[in-house]
């Protein structure tokens, strides 16, 4: 089930009725329930999944009770890689190995060299590269001490498995999520209300925005020869709009619903395409996959305390693993090298002084935001096309025949409404944050008006039969 199907909309409401009434006696009603409605929120995607969850649950929270038992810094380091290890060579087999066989072989096939190796029919565990992430979190912090081994198996168990965040995020962290677990939760209306809020928020934008930007943006990707450059640069501009639209909608809708629950998820996104420079982007954009980079991979490479040199080498091996995490595809290894390269060249050209960029309304910031939102327009193309022969015909034509665009009156007009509504609502947060509210307006009547115009909105223009969403892939 997804968060738009009717059978979360039947899902949701009785987890909740069961966890604000059975749930309360205690964390443990509250824990136990959230593990069991989670599994079968998994299962329902395809229940022999369960066991790799499992075992990422079951290995990593055993590793970090025998990393607790020891001081002895070899034992310790010797559980941490083992169970690493197992757990990333789960993700690797299912989400690599085709593709690094066939690398394999390609590599082999420019010295002439024939080589046979069968690659295999496997199906990608949803959610897998999300969950086995939130789950090494913990035993990475448990190794470095930051976090207290625990011995609750359940609340454990509730961390990993939490169905709102399970399937594409936010990736949840040891340090701040799971010290909720240990906890009973106490039911508080007013968060209840903002939590239905952002769902109904991510549902308009899932719904109302990306759903009827991808029918245009998949009929023409998936004819490239059929239509003209300027046609694939608008739709590349459409895409940009639509895997946000998709993926910060979902978002909303997990954090929301984690709320509900008295669970607080991390924020995943802040206005991205606002940013001033692809460094700016990244702080804002899947903020939880790009600090778990940070803190895991960069910061313990040396980050930026090194030579200059080996900075670079950090930041370019962060974004191309953060390309290859996304797909097991050339172009997405490309995308994510892309960032890093332009990053490289930010921090280069503007110094230190790239962390202070002022955020006013100015002509400077205005080019700064522009080149930043082109740049990663033109990256997204290697995201969403996954052969670099339809890539290099998409920018062939872009740079070469112009021509008139292709026309779904219906899909445009609909959808660049509610455009224009998303980045005026986005430009008002980030440049008068507070000064315009609706849904949060101190008047009953106001709120009220928005509620009912955005459930409208939803069932008469939105794509109420449309696909998953874009980063259950991943």
């Amino acid at each position: 089930m997804t968060f738009q199907s009717l059978e979360y909309l039947i899902f949701l409401p009785v987890v909740f009725f069961l966890y604000w009434t059975v749930g309360r006696r205690s964390r443990t009603f509250q824990n136990g329930l959230i593990v069991a409605v989670s599994l079968v929120f998994y299962g329902w995607w395809d229940w022999r999944f369960l066991g790799l969850l499992l075992l990422t649950a079951f290995s990593t929270f055993f590793a970090g009770c025998w990393m607790g038992k020891t001081d002895d810094q070899k034992k310790r380091k010797a559980i941490l890689v083992g169970t690493t290890v197992l757990n990333l060579g789960v993700l690797f087999f299912f989400k690599y190995y085709n593709f690094f066989v066939q690398a394999f072989i390609d590599a082999f096939s420019l010295f002439d060299k024939n080589i046979s190796i069968s690659t295999l029919n496997i199906l990608l565990p949803v959610g897998i590269s999300f969950y086995t992430f939130t789950a090494l979190s913990y035993s990475i912090d448990v190794y470095w001490r930051k976090v207290e081994p625990t011995r609750d198996l359940l609340a454990y168990l509730a961390y990993v498995t939490f169905f709102p965040s399970i399937l594409s995020g936010p990736i949840s962290r040891a340090q701040k999520q799971l010290p909720q677990y240990f906890e009973r939760r106490d039911f508080d209306y007013e968060k209840a209300v903002s939590a239905c809020r952002l769902m109904l928020i991510g549902g308009m934008m899932k719904l109302r925005l990306a759903d009827r930007l991808g029918i245009y943006v998949d009929t023409v990707y998936a004819n490239i020869t059929h239509h003209n450059g300027t046609t694939l640069l608008f739709t590349s501009i459409l895409y940009t709009i639509q895997i946000y639209a998709d993926f910060a909608g979902y978002s909303l809708m997990a954090v929301g619903s984690g709320k509900l629950l008295g669970v607080e998820l991390q924020t995943n996104f802040i206005r991205p395409y606002f940013a001033k420079t692809v460094t700016d982007f990244w702080r804002r954009w899947h903020i939880s996959l790009t600090t778990w980079f940070r803190d895991y991979i960069y910061f313990p490479l040396g980050g930026n305390r090194c030579s200059k040199v080996r900075w670079i080498l950090n930041t370019m091996i962060v974004f191309t693993i953060s390309g290859l995490w996304h797909g097991a595809a050339y172009t997405f290894i490309i995308w994510g090298a892309l960032h890093g390269v332009c990053m490289v060249i930010e921090r280069l050209v503007y110094g230190d002084k790239i962390k202070i960029i002022s955020n006013n309304l100015s002509f400077a910031n205005f080019f700064r935001l522009l080149l930043t939102f082109t740049i990663v327009t033109f990256a997204w193309i290697f995201f969403r096309v996954s052969d670099l022969g339809d890539v290099m015909t998409i920018f062939r034509k872009i740079l070469t025949e112009s021509g008139s665009l292709f026309m779904d009156a219906d899909t445009l007009a609909y959808a660049f409404l509610f455009t224009i509504l998303i980045l005026t609502v986005d430009f008002i947060e980030e440049y008068f944050s507070g000064k315009v509210t609706f849904m949060n307006s101190k008047y009953t009547i106001v709120r009220w008006i928005s509620y009912v115009v955005m459930v409208v909105m939803i069932l008469l223009f939105g794509v109420l039969d449309g696909g998953s969403f874009i980063y259950f892939q991943f």
